[in-house]
């Protein structure tokens, strides 16, 4: 059974009665949020589909956490911006001065990706939440407790707490309603009017806040996330495994959420992160070490990203692939997306999962358009052409979405896979050839000049040439490994390119077969 078909009957199983399910996620809009991110997002939208396949009604939901503090500048943000440290990341001003706020331009920016995708949820910004007033009995209702959520939480540290602490101790931040910062500390409380006074280190501004009407306070994490859990019904949430560490804070929040807001926590699905091929370490909005979705759906078809993530359980990390590996990643879902009923039932429901509505895809191949690419210069009409020599007569329509995204992974990430015919005959390479190797060369030139072929005829070809009789397969493997690496040479100035069979007979010889002409010492 697939991963998010189980949890959605565990739920169903947990939740017998219930009408509704909830299923949230939560997003820091700290810096640009990067793609690991999107692994909150795409747990509860493939859960939900389990759980609306099964006939319940969902709701998708997801927070964005904009009423944190600013706790740190991030890599590409000016430094300036450190006079904003301890703000609400909505009341710092977005660098460019294109959106709102510093953190709408983040938030913008990933619910862009997510239409793009096809993922379709209900948003809720915290800062307006909080400051509409709509979690004031929330934070009412831990003011009244403060003693047992410190008691909570004294009892996960290793040290434990004191009474002392104890008696000073509230769950709450005040931002400053003079310079909006969250440096202030509690001076005096009269707690049966629910009114406290406090002093701003930062701007030594001294206020008085009501609870019963303030619209600048906000619950410490642990007991904010237990708070929403209660005032949105939440039955399933996924989050990074840091949080479910013993101790964490899924382990406290629970315990806040059951003995503060006498509600049952939601199930947590924690989750392995996600790398990115060729980088070290997880991604950090803070560090500057990531990629955004944005920056992902540039080289990958939304249901190709969603496949790679719907393919993988939470429970496992997986790289996300921006080298050339990226054209064996495109491979595997075209053979799976084409032979759907053959697949393993795993395998065919995260393809399930993986497509949108009212999309048709044309599995042309990744690898084909990375080589044709720069041989026709992107051009539709010429790689109209080049397929249908090959016997594959797409139309343009077919291929251009997929070429946008060739063309896109050659330019920023490999444009070393880029193939452009030489401008004129290698000669120097060819010089430093065997006897041998030279022979393979001339005849290939006079096969490809004397000829007319069919692809398969090309491709049996090539390998052909370097092979002599009595040769071990292992022997015979190495010489056209060989050979190949030569014309790729003498053709490219590279040790690599297209598979050669699919490149003579797609490409007319018109263009390529005096590069490989060395009967006369020419340069």
């Amino acid at each position: 059974m697939h991963w998010a078909d189980k949890i959605a009957d565990d739920l169903i199983k947990d939740h017998p009665e219930r009408e509704v399910f909830t299923c949230a996620s939560g997003i820091s809009p700290s810096g640009a949020v990067h793609v690991g991110n999107l692994r909150d997002l795409v747990t509860i939208w493939f859960v939900g589909k389990c759980l609306q396949d099964r006939g319940k009604k969902v709701r998708l939901l997801h927070s964005w956490d904009d009423y944190d503090p600013f706790r740190k500048v991030p890599k590409g943000v000016p430094q300036s911006y450190a006079e904003f440290l301890g703000m609400p990341l909505t009341y710092i001003p977005d660098p460019a001065g294109k959106y709102e706020s510093y953190a709408a331009r983040h938030e913008h920016e990933f619910e862009e990706s997510l239409r793009e995708l096809g993922i379709r949820v209900e948003f809720r910004y915290q800062t307006k939440m909080y400051e509409s007033g709509a979690y004031r009995e929330g934070i009412l209702q831990a003011i009244r407790a403060r003693k047992t959520v410190y008691d909570i939480i004294a009892s996960y540290r290793t040290q434990g707490g004191s009474e002392e602490e104890r008696e000073r101790y509230f769950p709450l931040t005040i931002y400053c309603e003079n310079c909006h910062k969250n440096t202030t500390r509690i001076l005096s409380v009269d707690e049966s009017e629910m009114v406290l006074s406090y002093l701003c280190s930062s701007c030594k501004y001294q206020g008085t806040v009501n609870l019963r009407s303030a619209t600048h306070v906000k619950l410490p994490w642990k007991v904010d996330w237990a708070m929403r859990w209660r005032y949105e019904e939440v039955v399933f949430e996924p989050g990074g495994k840091d949080h479910a560490t013993t101790g964490g804070s899924y382990e406290v929040s629970s315990e806040i959420a059951k003995q503060v807001y006498h509600f049952q926590p939601p199930v947590f699905q924690p989750y392995e992160f996600i790398g990115l091929k060729g980088l070290t370490g997880k991604m950090s909005s803070s560090s500057g070490q990531l990629l955004t979705p944005q920056d992902v759906l540039k080289i990958y078809q939304p249901e190709v990203l969603l496949w790679v993530f719907a393919r993988v359980s939470p429970t496992r990390a997986f790289d996300l692939v921006v080298d050339k590996q990226i054209q064996r990643i495109y491979e595997e879902f075209d053979k799976a997306y084409l032979n759907q009923s053959n697949l393993p039932e795993d395998d065919k429901r995260a393809l399930e999962l993986a497509r949108i509505p009212g999309r048709t895809l044309h599995p042309v191949s990744f690898r084909q358009l990375t080589s044709f690419a720069g041989i026709a210069q992107s051009n539709p009409a010429a790689l109209e052409l080049i397929f249908s020599k090959i016997g594959t007569p797409y139309p343009r329509e077919f291929f251009e979405e997929r070429l946008q995204k060739v063309e896109n992974w050659l330019e920023n990430y490999a444009p070393d896979q880029r193939t452009v015919l030489g401008s004129k005959r290698n000669y120097d390479y060819y010089q430093t050839l065997t006897p041998k190797e030279k022979a393979w060369v001339h005849e290939l030139y006079r096969w490809l000049k004397t000829t007319k072929f069919t692809l398969e005829e090309a491709t049996e070809k090539v390998y052909a040439i370097p092979k002599e009789p009595g040769m071990t397969e292992k022997e015979q493997t190495a010489v056209q490994k060989r050979f190949f690496q030569i014309v790729y040479n003498l053709l490219f100035g590279k040790d690599e390119g297209p598979r050669l069979g699919t490149f003579f007979a797609a490409i007319s010889p018109e263009q390529y077969v005096e590069l490989l002409n060395f009967n006369e010492e020419t340069t």
